[in-house]
């Protein structure tokens, strides 16, 4: 009878609710799960400040994250598009300084090109297009971003872009499902090309 009743217990959760600490050098990480099964996520690495709320469950072995609400994702606005008389493709920034001196690149997408291409723009704003090739469409490059920005379609003959950018939920981590692996009381994270391991606190 003992023997049976014992063998009914279920197996306890991997992943108890709780602040769970993931700061190491230059990085402040911190992930509370609640009981609720609703979570809170912070990170500041570097120039990056990003959080997240929504739910939390434990599945296949792992943890998985979902943001709710789901974030509006960033996008690039045109402010302009006028004709450029030399047949060329221009563009600018609305705020160049977002580039904190760095080069403008685009995401080019060429007419009949399985895959866009990173093109760094010239000084004078021109967009050096390979001969015989039509751009179909591009967007400013922001490495920081996991996911491509959506691109906006050209007309064929020559432009006059100026982008503004518009972070609607900057800051937002947009997870969905996202997954870290549980090791022990430990749970781990691989973002922007770093492992960050939560420790759970003991207090």
């Amino acid at each position: 009878m003992g023997l049976s009743l014992f063998l009914c217990v279920p197996a306890p959760a991997a992943v108890a609710p709780g602040v769970y600490d993931g700061s190491q050098t230059e990085m402040a990480a911190r992930l509370v799960l609640r009981p609720d099964g609703k979570f809170a996520y912070a990170l500041s690495y570097g120039a990056l400040d990003e959080q997240a709320q929504g739910r939390w469950i434990e599945a296949d072995g792992k943890l998985l994250l979902t943001t709710e609400p789901r974030p509006k994702p960033p996008r690039f606005a045109v402010v302009s598009d006028k004709p450029a008389a030399d047949g060329g493709i221009h563009v600018a920034l609305s705020d160049p300084d977002m580039l904190q001196g760095s080069s403008l690149t685009m995401v080019v997408t060429y007419a009949g090109a399985s895959a866009p291409a990173f093109v760094e723009v010239d000084e004078d704003g021109r967009l050096p297009v390979p001969p015989g090739k039509t751009v179909a469409a591009l967007v400013p490059d922001l490495p920081v971003f996991e996911q491509p920005l959506p691109a906006y379609a050209l007309t064929p003959g020559g432009h006059m872009i100026v982008f503004r950018f518009e972070p609607n939920d900057l800051g937002i981590a947009a997870f969905d499902r996202e997954p870290l692996a549980i090791d022990g009381d430990t749970l781990v994270l691989r973002r922007y090309d770093r492992t960050i391991r939560f420790e759970k606190d003991a207090n």
